[in-house]
């Protein structure tokens, strides 16, 4: 009997440590991790969480550098959300939009998507009625970032370019 309720206690032990370990990550706003997990071009997408020591709270996903959600005190010290943003990884996929995003390689519109450098004109991509928009189709909005949460407070972000084509001004 003894061997048995010693059995019994050891599994109990085990599973409530596995279902720790697989315990759901959510941000002070309520956005849950998991949301965020999914592949785009074959890369890794996440939410990562920041905090200081007065609460504040930013989360952001490596699909684009996007700021997702930023929690702070109001004037009453409740803790609000000031950024517009989605829920999960997927709106950001089927709703392309520029929230929170790093934008790159340019800001702005190129009227025409025309530029002309050293007297070399180059037709960019036209993704805005005729212009183009914060890098085109392929700005960094769109790329997923490689991430590494350093610690509560520090987060590294970084998108690594390489152009095969010199006469291509698009990623």
């Amino acid at each position: 009997m003894k061997k048995l309720g010693f059995i019994l206690g050891l599994v109990l032990l085990i599973g409530c440590s596995a279902a720790k370990n697989n315990a759901e990550i959510v941000s002070a706003s309520g956005l849950k991790q998991s949301n965020f997990q999914t592949l785009i071009n074959g890369k890794k997408t996440s939410l990562f969480i920041l905090k200081n020591k007065n609460k504040m709270e930013v989360c952001l996903t490596n699909f684009g550098g996007r700021i997702v959600s930023v929690m702070v005190p109001d004037k009453d010290g409740k803790m609000k959300d000031v950024v517009l943003g989605f829920d999960s990884i997927q709106d950001y996929i089927k709703y392309p939009t520029d929230f929170g995003a790093s934008i790159g390689r340019y800001a702005n519109r190129i009227n025409k998507g025309r530029i002309t450098i050293d007297g070399m004109v180059y037709q960019l991509p036209q993704n805005n009625y005729g212009h183009c928009l914060h890098g085109g189709f392929k700005g960094f909005q769109y790329q997923v970032y490689n991430a590494k949460q350093i610690n509560d407070q520090r987060l590294n972000l970084v998108i690594y370019q390489r152009i095969l084509n010199k006469d291509s001004l698009e990623i």
